[in-house]
């Protein structure tokens, strides 16, 4: 979770986001962003620029009272965005500072103290959002709670109350959106599908994994059907259901889902891809799980040099895979080793997350586990 100065940092970098897509100088924003988002990646640097334009395009188009509402949703979907990645690279604090600094030269915005703040921007783009099963509105002329940009307010409020830790919130909001969406899009249209994705991976986000499975299970043909088997979409569907049917107890058949879907993941996405080092990241997981130990430790030592070469030694994914690969070789009879690798791991979340930090002392803990069986092995008689 992040602290409160970085969600208002992301708060403030999403408004200057919208600002200079708004603005003639908008070509001179689009590098630096994707650039910063990217972190090297071509893949995230091209879908940085796609957003950009699309949100661009969104604004040029934007008459009437759907204006301030489109401006609002936007602004509200970048911050999450940006809040997302500050949460995954808290390195780049300084180099987003100087994104917005640049931003407000090319839009001419000057932030001032009548800007949003972080909760300002939430409740901004619920302004059509039902309160006690009637629509309610702070402005006249904005839309009712069916018009296209009210469902998109709405879409980005759910999401942010599940960023903000209420995952019940968010599937009771995302249940409520649904029959809306279906009503005016239709049951099948790709906007009622992603809000049927969300209203599933919320509901596993709450607690009830067995329920999101079911619902990432009935999702799945009608994705790959509507949007085509290779669909990024349905490849995500597919990805969320083999994880909740592990949560949901069947860790073998998690780990079956995941190793169908690595290669064709590595097909549409890359070998090198996030989407493609998640699903490979997730199979050891699950396969781990479901009783086999040492195969999870040879597929996270073979995932661990391409991620530390996409994301870097310190990134958070890296420091996962490492804790993964530690803790099943562990699993697999080699305690001495898991210690070795633990001790190596501790000293880069201390210096990485500070020596307090949750993760820090999660490794302390697996190091005196470890440490103790190494010891004991040491000790038994031959």
């Amino acid at each position: 979770m992040l602290r409160e100065s970085l969600f208002e940092l992301a708060a403030l970098a999403g408004q200057a986001v919208v600002a200079a897509a708004a603005s003639d100088g908008w070509d001179k924003a689009d590098g630096g962003l994707a650039k910063l988002l990217g972190r090297g990646d071509a893949g995230q640097v091209q879908l940085t620029e796609r957003r950009f334009e699309e949100t661009r395009e969104l604004l040029v188009g934007a008459t009437g009272p759907d204006a301030e509402l489109i401006r609002e949703t936007q602004t509200a979907r970048w911050s999450g965005r940006l809040a997302d990645f500050l949460e995954e690279n808290p390195d780049a604090e300084a180099d987003l500072r100087d994104l917005i600094r640049e931003m407000r030269e090319v839009s001419g915005d000057q932030l001032t103290g009548d800007k949003m703040t972080g909760d300002q921007l939430i409740s901004a783009s619920a302004r059509t959002v039902p309160v006690n099963g009637k629509a309610t509105s702070v402005a006249a002329g904005v839309p009712g709670p069916e018009h296209l940009s009210a469902l998109a307010a709405r879409s980005e409020v759910a999401y942010s109350t599940g960023l903000a830790g209420d995952a019940a919130g968010a599937r009771d909001q995302f249940a409520a959106l649904l029959p809306a969406t279906a009503r005016v899009l239709g049951p099948e249209h790709p906007d009622t599908l992603a809000t049927r994705a969300s209203l599933a991976y919320w509901t596993g986000q709450a607690g009830d994994a067995a329920a999101a499975r079911d619902q990432f299970g009935a999702l799945l043909p009608v994705t790959a059907r509507v949007l085509g088997a290779a669909h990024p979409d349905t490849l995500t569907c597919r990805h969320n259901l083999a994880n909740f049917t592990g949560y949901a107890g069947d860790e073998g058949l998690a780990g079956e889902h995941f190793a169908a879907l690595v290669p064709i993941s590595e097909h549409v996405f890359g070998a090198d891809s996030p989407e493609t080092m998640a699903a490979r990241f997730n199979l050891a997981y699950w396969t781990g799980r479901a009783g086999d130990a040492a195969a999870a430790r040879v597929q996270l030592a073979a995932l661990l040099p391409g991620r530390e070469r996409v994301s870097g030694p310190d990134h958070p994914d890296t420091l996962a895979v490492r804790e993964e690969l530690a803790y099943w070789t562990g699993r697999a009879g080699d305690p001495a080793a898991a210690r070795d690798q633990f001790t190596a791991l501790l000293e880069v979340r201390r210096r990485v997350s500070g020596a307090e930090h949750a993760e820090t002392m999660a490794v302390w803990y697996q190091l005196a586990h470890w440490t103790a069986l190494a010891q004991e092995a040491g000790a038994a008689p031959g």
